[in-house]
């Protein structure tokens, strides 16, 4: 037995230890077979729940790894959040007021092959993809010990998001991105197809392993959150029954937060509607290269001393109801604060640079509910499942009497409203099939992001960079620049 465990922690030192970013190089061949890994993590389950430790939460492999791509003191390579915000500046929704850090996502030329934003964005997601990979191999398909099947879920569970948000970001119609797991090493792009089989087989195999998982805190994947993975998956694809049933399984035991919880700042983990997300703390921060430090308005960083704010776009804020309390997440002329009008203070941090981060939470699930019920035909489950939400929210809101197209217009003008600045407005854009449209009679977005393009543009999409195109011969075609 303890031979056993050391075996275990040694073999965990390696797998989480390993950060390198000569990926087409990395060996993806097991050292052992997955019996002999099985044998050993079953004869000693509790050494291998150290695998457990921080695999979302607590260290560098996916909450906020900054300097990623190993360009530099670059303060908006960030990890998760960071892709977060730059790809909701690519959106109609979100305004970047001055030209600093994070512009180049908002003028479109993070994309860009030679970009070092499209370097970060795919060297993050693939450095999460490996280091699951490496951990997976320790807790194969065969483990029996039910605290070795709830780590393989988390594992999953993540891997299976990092793929989802590289798909949807470089994925360009049939041609998708290389596939690594523990077996293989697909240096080609794949088809999308099978991408996002791999995607499905790796929600749905940890929804199913986390079953009976109590986790410690919200920092850890759990069976809601794998819900939610799938909710988020079926709604994108367009399954809607499936999206429907596992977004309402997802926000099971969640409520919607309070019209005061609104304006807490989006900073606390605490928060009891929060259902995944990063505890910030004095070992984790990032400080000035961090989330709160590039939207957070009010509070020190780059929005709040330098006047590199963050605001709506006035579409968004002058069609929300007069009693919804979320019209002062954006400020109005002759605010006290001295902020331009539009400039959000949804999110403050009221503490030095330790605001938690948010990746889910319920509301997001009621809105894919009440959306793949619209889509799917059941307008009427629709309308209550956007009541139960938008009722938290505006004191004036009744049961609505939109039907169709108009229906969904409501119920999406909420997503974008409730979900601004927490990384949904690129992806439903394309999802949407919408055009970017920001010059327009009455516009409050700036010069430098002054443009408009057509629904399905291949701007939309991410070129694969240029370190990996030269890395990988066996990467095939990349994407179109114009």
């Amino acid at each position: 037995m303890k031979k056993n465990k050391f075996l275990l922690f040694a073999l965990f030192l390696i797998v989480f230890s390993a950060c390198s970013d000569d990926y087409v190089e990395r060996d993806f061949t097991n050292a052992v077979s997955e019996e002999q890994l099985a044998a050993i993590a079953n004869s000693s389950p509790e050494a291998a729940l150290s695998i457990a430790a921080g695999v979302e939460g607590g260290n560098n492999f996916f909450l906020n790894d900054f300097n990623t791509a190993g360009n530099g003191n670059i303060h908006d390579d960030f990890g998760h959040m960071a892709v977060n915000l730059g790809t909701d500046l690519m959106s109609n929704d979100m305004v970047q007021v001055l030209s600093h850090w994070f512009v180049n996502y908002y003028n479109y030329t993070a994309r860009n092959e030679n970009s070092i934003r499209t370097d970060m964005v795919w060297k993050f997601y693939y450095k999460v993809i490996y280091n699951m990979n490496d951990a997976l191999k320790l807790v194969p398909s065969t483990v029996i010990a039910p605290e070795l099947k709830h780590i393989r879920g988390r594992l999953l569970a993540v891997r299976g998001y990092a793929y989802f948000q590289l798909i949807r970001i470089y994925g360009n119609g049939d041609l998708g991105i290389p596939i690594y797991t523990t077996t293989e090493a697909l240096g080609e792009r794949q088809p999308t197809a099978d991408v996002k089989a791999l995607i499905l087989a790796d929600f749905e195999e940890a929804y199913s392993l986390l079953e009976g998982y109590s986790r410690d805190a919200k920092t850890a994947v759990d069976k809601n959150v794998a819900a939610g993975f799938l909710a988020r998956y079926h709604l994108e694809y367009g399954n809607y029954s499936q999206a429907a049933t596992y977004a309402q399984a997802a926000r099971s035991g969640y409520s919607p937060m309070s019209s005061s919880d609104l304006a807490d700042g989006f900073n606390k983990i605490g928060n009891a509607e929060w259902m995944w997300g990063a505890d910030i703390n004095t070992a984790t921060s990032t400080v000035y290269a961090s989330f709160f430090s590039q939207i957070g308005s009010l509070n020190p960083g780059y929005a709040g001393l330098l006047n590199v704010y963050k605001s709506a776009d006035r579409r968004i804020f002058d069609n929300i109801s007069a009693t919804d309390a979320r019209k002062d997440w954006f400020v109005d002329a002759g605010n006290p604060y001295g902020l331009p009008k539009y400039a959000n203070i949804k999110f403050i941090d009221d503490t030095d640079f330790e605001g938690d981060y948010v990746f889910m939470r319920a509301a997001e699930m009621y809105l894919i509910e009440a959306e793949a019920k619209a889509l799917g035909g059941d307008e009427a489950g629709a309308k209550q499942v956007l009541l139960q939400l938008i009722s938290t929210r505006d004191s004036g809101y009744a049961l609505s009497s939109n039907t169709g197209a108009a229906l969904l217009s409501e119920i999406r003008f909420h997503r974008k409203l409730e979900l601004w600045g927490e990384g949904f407005a690129y992806f439903d854009m394309k999802r949407w099939n919408v055009e970017l449209n920001r010059n327009y009679t009455g516009t409050n977005h700036a010069s430098y992001g002054l443009f408009n393009y057509p629904a399905g543009s291949p701007k939309f999409v991410f070129q694969i960079p240029i370190s990996e195109v030269n890395a990988n011969i066996s990467l095939g075609v990349q994407n179109p620049f114009e």
